[in-house]
């Protein structure tokens, strides 16, 4: 039997459509080609109650971590990312990914003015189509497993950082699952098949013939006919945002250093606050601590243009795809989501 021949496991092409990573540990896509998954240690975690906690134990750990200009940082128009360059040694270099395409979204001039007042050499990094093409494959065949439409962006930053001799970057990841950045799934007290229905990113049964349920992996953090979704984003959102940065900044030489992973919010999230458009409402504090006379930027999604770029895109061709799909369904992001894993399974045919 040829490696052509041999077919892929329908869990593992469920698993990535719903999550945008393969949630199992030691699942195999097919004979010999497991996913690298990501480590995540347990590590003493620091415990915070109120802004003023925040902002101290943020100060102790990029002390301890950040004491030459071997670290940089990935600094975007948020506020997590700002509360860290605030906090970095004066003249450590930020870099801020700007993506080339008609009206997308451009973070690198806020990003410039926080590099500005915190004294931090600002690198803009542009990230084209053409990066995706030619990178794509060197960063799935490193962990045996199609992309988050964001591993591309973040290797070139890293690429870069690397190429200017850093080491290690700081990165603003588990701000918002600590802190309660993500309000649109903190929303409202979901029932637990609305909240299957609202989080899965491509619903498997939409695209592939032999479609495998993904509600086994959601039942974990049910709760009565609810669900625990601060649970959820913690971990098991949180494993696979772990596994691509860990993905594209480790290919590139780079370490990291995750200051929010390292803080554990001892008291119950405020999600009436939440629910009335305070969003990370203590990091607010913590921002007007360190910019008083900044207004706090709108969140901004880091957003890929990826509805331009895959505008001509017509779908998949390959058997496990259905026949009639109607692409033109499917947001940008999402069709990239499909169009990666095509280009995953055509790709390791050939091994």
């Amino acid at each position: 039997m040829t490696s052509s021949t041999l077919t892929f496991n329908n869990f593992c092409l469920s698993s990535y459509l719903a999550f945008r990573y393969v949630v199992e540990e030691g699942i195999k896509w097919r004979e010999n080609i497991v996913p690298t998954f990501p480590k995540v240690g347990q590590q003493s975690q620091i415990c915070v109650s109120d802004a003023a906690g925040i902002l101290a134990a943020l100060r102790d750990v990029m002390e301890e971590n950040c004491k030459d200009d071997q670290v940089g940082i990935l600094l975007s128009s948020g506020i997590d990312s700002a509360i860290l360059a605030a906090l970095m040694p004066s003249g450590c270099k930020a870099y801020t990914i700007q993506f080339a395409a008609e009206n997308a979204i451009d973070e690198s001039d806020i990003a410039k003015d926080y590099s500005q007042r915190c004294g931090l050499e600002h690198h803009i990094v542009q990230v084209r189509w053409e990066d995706y093409l030619e990178n794509m494959d060197t960063l799935m065949f490193n962990k045996n497993s199609p992309l988050h439409p964001v591993e591309v962006a973040l290797y070139k930053a890293a690429c870069k950082a690397k190429a200017d001799g850093v080491q290690t970057l700081v990165i603003g990841n588990g701000a918002d699952s600590t802190f309660g950045g993500m309000d649109k799934l903190l929303s409202k007290d979901w029932t637990f098949d609305e909240f299957v229905k609202r989080y899965t990113f491509v619903e498997p049964d939409l695209v592939l013939k032999e479609a495998v349920s993904m509600v086994p992996s959601y039942e974990e953090y049910k709760i009565d006919d609810g669900i625990d979704v601060i649970k959820f984003l913690k971990f098991l959102h949180g494993t696979g945002i772990i596994q691509a940065f860990d993905n594209a900044i480790g290919l590139a030489g780079c370490k990291t250093i995750e200051p929010f992973e390292q803080l554990f919010l001892d008291a119950p999230l405020d999600l009436d606050r939440i629910r009335n458009g305070e969003s990370k409402y203590l990091l607010r504090e913590v921002f007007k601590e360190l910019y008083p006379d900044m207004d706090i930027p709108e969140k901004i999604a880091f957003s890929r243009p990826m509805d331009q770029w895959l505008k001509d895109w017509t779908g998949p061709n390959r058997n496990e795809f259905k026949d009639d799909i109607d692409i033109g369904q499917f947001s940008g992001d999402q069709k990239f989501i499909i169009y990666c894993l095509e280009h995953f399974l055509n790709c390791f045919d050939k091994v």
